[in-house]
């Protein structure tokens, strides 16, 4: 057992005074070694790790891309990014906001022609362009995974994808409630292609990943994929995976087990922790949007069922109740992948927190588990690291800027 190793190198250092570190020890060993310690202690075969800020641009990788080969996790190593693709969808969303071709009040039927099977779906008459971004559609959530597992290999079209959801029920009232539904940004991507006459994966690569150098993210279109690292999805028995039947390898030597495509505007990418990093703190600094079509993707959040006054929902973005503050961002779960994504305004940087499983070793899942008795979310956990690597630098974690009061979200009534 190495717990109490694991609890001295990552804990100890990361709860430290501010500015506290030792001068002989290296930059990069404290979070190394955390990452290192997490993968042992959680059986997770292996973990990436980013920060990306003004001054702070450091990348780790730790355990296994593939557990069998023995292949080392590199900082750089590609996962499966999933529903943090629809941070992206968002962006090119507001843009067209931002240019007046998109209002928020817009109808969504307006832009599929009347054949289209959009127009099949429930409610599909009364949605607007809001209720999209803020998941408040009342679509049910997963009518298009389980098509997609019937049919792995099949390809995928928007059409395709309308269909496998024409025959579900609202679950209220559209513009009454919140429920997350991948099929939302599914159709605000087709909304999207639809003023400007091109794929989504395709302007995302023009408007967002060219001009921020994210080289590692790429539209996940094909069961190949560059660079990926190996998937794992553990014992196939759990209750999330409800009466799915899932290889325990996911991904192998850079071929995943099915077709990604079936995502679409509701994940869509393959990616990396040091490209996540990068793009969330550059959509917070200016980079990407307006400050008027930031604080709007913020603002009138409301609150995720079962996360108390801890998780909230915008548009496009989740909002978190952190030790180090409000933080703002997505998440990601692909079969056999986890991603975390936040921006810290209090200490003004970006980070990026990639595994390559669901669930650890003794099958919990990884939303929530155990360190020497002490449990971490996916968002504690990135918190942390991100504490440990300011620390282990000696810099402060308040980074003295104005952003953590401007970015406060207005609550949903």
């Amino acid at each position: 057992m190495r717990v109490l190793y694991l609890s001295g190198a990552f804990l100890a250092v990361s709860l430290a005074a501010p500015g506290v570190c030792s001068k002989a020890q290296p930059i990069a060993e404290p979070v190394s070694t955390a990452l290192s310690d997490i993968a042992k202690e959680t059986g997770i075969p292996g973990i990436t790790f980013s920060i990306y800020g003004r001054r702070e641009r450091r990348s780790h990788g730790a355990g296994y891309a593939d557990r069998e080969a023995k292949t080392p996790m590199q900082a750089q190593s590609v996962m499966m990014g999933a529903s943090t693709g629809k941070m992206l969808v968002a962006v090119l969303a507001y843009q067209e906001v931002q240019r007046g071709r998109l209002h928020y009040s817009d109808k969504v039927s307006r832009f599929f022609p009347r054949n289209s099977a959009y127009h099949s779906l429930p409610g599909a008459a009364q949605f607007t362009v809001s209720m999209l971004l803020r998941h408040s559609t009342g679509l049910i959530d997963g009518a298009v995974d389980a098509a997609a597992i019937g049919n792995p290999l099949g390809d995928w079209t928007n059409e395709r994808r309308f269909l496998a959801a024409r025959n579900t029920k609202l679950l209220f009232r559209p513009g009454t409630a919140y429920s997350y539904s991948d099929l939302n940004y599914q159709i605000l991507a087709a909304v999207v292609e639809s003023i400007e006459g091109r794929y989504f994966g395709d302007l995302a690569a023009a408007k967002i990943l060219r001009p921020l150098g994210m080289t590692a993210t790429v539209a996940a279109t094909s069961q190949d994929i560059p660079g990926l690292a190996s998937g794992y999805a553990g014992p196939t028995t759990k209750p999330q995976y409800e009466n799915i039947k899932l290889p325990d390898k996911t991904a192998d030597a850079g071929r995943l087990f099915m077709n990604p495509a079936f995502e679409g505007g509701g994940g869509g990418f393959a990616t990396n922790s040091p490209d996540m990093a990068k793009f969330i703190y550059s959509l917070f600094n200016g980079e990407l949007l307006g400050r008027q079509e930031l604080r709007h993707m913020i603002s009138h959040s409301v609150p995720i069922p079962g996360h108390g006054d801890e998780t909230y929902y915008g548009a496009g973005l989740f909002t978190h109740r952190t030790e180090l503050g409000t933080a703002f961002g997505h998440s990601g779960l692909w079969f056999g992948y986890k991603t975390m994504v936040l921006y810290y305004p209090s200490v003004c940087v970006g980070a990026a927190m990639q595994v390559n499983s669901q669930i650890d070793a003794d099958g919990n899942d990884l939303a929530e588990y155990q360190l020497n008795g002490r449990g971490f979310s996916m968002v504690g956990m990135l918190t942390e690291l991100v504490k440990l690597e300011l620390r282990s630098d000696g810099k402060s974690t308040d980074c003295g800027g104005p952003n953590e009061h401007r970015l406060q979200p207005r609550r949903a009534l």
